[in-house]
């Protein structure tokens, strides 16, 4: 393929960063680093999109998206990553929503899409379970038909920000006959129903954005059954398939890449800047070449993906492997650089300032944080392993 710059991309880009200028308030942009923005910040964003007609930027026109091209998507995140924007729900506009454009019903569209367009609901994915890993085929959280309802019992774990979030959407068993993935319904249930408790859980980096919850007795419509019973692991595989040019975090991996330039530049060793020396200059040049065969791979896979060639799965998943650990290098990387500062100066992005203000205070402020917090991205999204297991299955079809 060609990998020559677009020229309507650039326009595109142009566009997109006169909007983040003009248009989004300074105490919206520049934000500390951090897993997801804040809920506030998070439906106060979404909330300015949507006024200006991007409330949905990765969704087709005939779903009422903005109808942007692939290309045009990830211009989008590199530009709100670099302004530093609130991130965006990305469960709900990346995951769940192509689920809902391709198989709800137009009651379940009618009372959700509105409100996730409009910044009015935040979500969280209910997948994982204790003791399943990876194999979401196993899982043991049971909705047993009650009439108008199911009774949903069970325990799900990981729970991204579902302490912050308005629904969750769910994966529930309801059969045990047959293969166990046939069993699988997919739920949207609100939060705020009783039954449901959510117990946080302290990760690595000392934040609070996973959680383990609970489901007693808890009573959900069936008009929220998405699909029809045992259609839970049709509807995940597509849930999982969408997207894959995106799993390799490409504009953190620049925003990564942009601050260890700066650190260099700015660190200072026995008066020698840091840049200058032999042994940090080559670490540099061997993580930029990574991070720029990286994004011209993300091209090629959004490109597949657009045409629906079924190599985009593959490549996919070698994104997701090689995107999430070059994320780990370049992280260790810039807290190596910071020295004494990266490890202890710079422990949680929403900390308040020091008194004593530190070198590059503002650009590396929670990047001990980042750096523990992409530990786990070798893990979620499916590990490396099981996306190693997925591409070695595809190979050998082909």
């Amino acid at each position: 393929m060609d990998f020559q710059p677009d020229p309507g991309l650039a326009s595109f880009r142009q566009e997109i960063r006169h909007f983040l200028e003009q248009h989004v308030p300074a105490d919206l942009k520049g934000l500390p680093r951090s897993t997801r923005s804040p809920r506030h910040q998070v439906l106060r964003f979404q909330k300015l999109l949507h006024e200006h007609g991007w409330g949905a930027p990765y969704w087709a026109a005939e779903h009422g998206g903005n109808g942007w091209s692939l290309p045009e998507q990830l211009v989008f995140d590199e530009e709100c990553v670099a302004a530093g924007t609130p991130t965006q729900d990305g469960f709900v506009h990346k995951l769940l929503g192509p689920v809902l454009n391709a198989f709800a019903t137009s009651e379940q569209k009618a009372e959700h899409m509105p409100a996730i367009v409009q910044g009015e609901r935040l979500w969280c994915q209910g997948f994982s379970e204790p003791g399943s890993g990876s194999d979401l085929a196993s899982l043991k959280t049971r909705a047993t038909r009650d009439g108008d309802h199911y009774v949903v019992n069970g325990q799900k774990i990981w729970t991204s920000y579902a302490h912050e979030s308005d629904w969750i959407f769910l994966l529930v068993r309801t059969s045990t006959e047959g293969k166990k993935q046939a069993g699988i319904s997919f739920l949207l249930v609100d939060m705020k129903t009783p039954g449901i408790t959510v117990r946080p859980i302290r990760s690595i980096d000392d934040c609070h954005h996973l959680n383990e919850t609970f489901f007693n007795d808890v009573r959900v419509p069936v008009g929220n059954l998405v699909g029809e019973e045992g259609a839970g692991w049709r509807i995940t595989k597509f849930l999982l398939n969408n997207e894959h040019s995106t799993a390799a975090e490409l504009p953190a991996l620049k925003r990564y890449m942009r601050e260890l330039l700066q650190f260099g530049a700015a660190q200072r060793i026995g008066g020698q800047r840091l840049i200058e020396r032999p042994e940090f200059a080559l670490k540099l040049t061997r993580l930029d070449a990574e991070l720029q065969a990286i994004g011209m791979m993300v091209q090629r896979v959004a490109k597949l993906e657009m045409e629906h060639h079924p190599d985009s799965l593959t490549l996919g998943s070698m994104l997701k492997i090689r995107g999430t650990e070059l994320q780990q290098r370049i992280t260790e990387a810039q807290v190596e650089a910071l020295g004494d500062y990266g490890a202890v100066a710079y422990a949680h992005p929403h900390d308040p300032a020091p008194d004593e203000p530190y070198p590059l205070q503002d650009t590396a402020r929670g990047i001990a944080n980042d750096m523990f917090f992409r530990r786990a991205s070798t893990i979620y999204g499916g590990t490396s392993e099981v996306q190693r297991g997925i591409i070695a299955k595809l190979l050998f079809q082909l």
